[in-house]
């Protein structure tokens, strides 16, 4: 298993934001890699649960974060998804890390219980 880099926003995608909801516009950040199913799961979840009279929907999928709001919201809308982000990135280490423990400790006990002849 290859070890989890961190996940971040690393810019704002102009060419697939803009379309305009209301008086709210897409927005679509780019992230610095993929994100695994559960990874996004995650930030989903965290995101939705979040008490703030200022946060906008926003989505993880692949590669980016898609969120409506007011362009002059942007900024700060970035930094709350960023505290986000790192809470995901942390919580998806931790749960990767015990998975991969509970795996080799597995592989240990089957090993040991194996006959060859």
């Amino acid at each position: 298993m290859t070890e989890f880099q961190d996940i971040r926003i690393v810019e704002l995608n102009d060419g697939a934001s803009g379309s305009v909801e209301g008086p709210l516009t897409t927005m679509v950040l780019q992230l610095s890699a993929d994100t695994p199913a559960a990874w996004s799961d995650s930030f989903n979840e965290t995101w939705k649960g979040r008490a703030s009279v200022m946060r906008r929907a926003a989505t993880a999928s692949g590669n980016m974060i898609i969120l409506a709001c007011m362009p002059y919201e942007l900024q700060s809308q970035i930094a709350e998804l960023n505290k986000v982000v790192a809470e995901t990135n942390a919580s998806y280490r931790d749960t990767a890390e015990q998975a991969a423990a509970r795996q080799a400790a597995e592989l240990k006990h089957l090993k040991a219980t194996l006959k060859y002849n």
